[in-house]
């Protein structure tokens, strides 16, 4: 199993075992995946990372995943866009065997599903 392939089972293993709320976690820029705690008072509508996650991993971090429990199709919600102002990371959000890579261009949400190409040159 490569490294894409992997950070998938974990970062869908990780929505499935939260459920029913949301998931939250580190992408690593070896394509590791570290589980956050979510410290949101709604953990099930929404989602904050530990900021001690943050800071033990701060030199490592590609980007940030977080689920969308339940959904058959996750894609990111308007909820999702202030955290698109950190043009530097990845933002991925999914749940189970579905995610997406969504950032802002302007006003507008912009998604599309992952693969392993968003990783060739991050």
């Amino acid at each position: 199993m490569n490294n894409f392939s992997s950070l998938l089972d974990k970062m869908g293993n990780h929505s499935l075992s939260e459920y029913p709320k949301e998931a939250c976690g580190i992408i690593t820029k070896s394509l590791d995946y570290i589980p956050c705690r979510n410290i949101s008072k709604n953990p099930k509508t929404s989602f904050i990372i530990d900021p001690l996650s943050i800071v033990e991993h701060y030199d490592s971090i590609l980007g940030f995943f977080h689920s969308h429990p339940g959904s058959a199709d996750p894609i990111p919600s308007p909820r999702d866009v202030p955290s698109t102002a950190f043009s530097e990371y990845l933002f991925v959000v999914g749940f189970g065997d579905k995610f997406y890579k969504y950032w802002s261009s302007g006003e507008t949400l912009v998604f599309e599903r992952l693969n392993e190409s968003h990783f060739k040159n991050p």
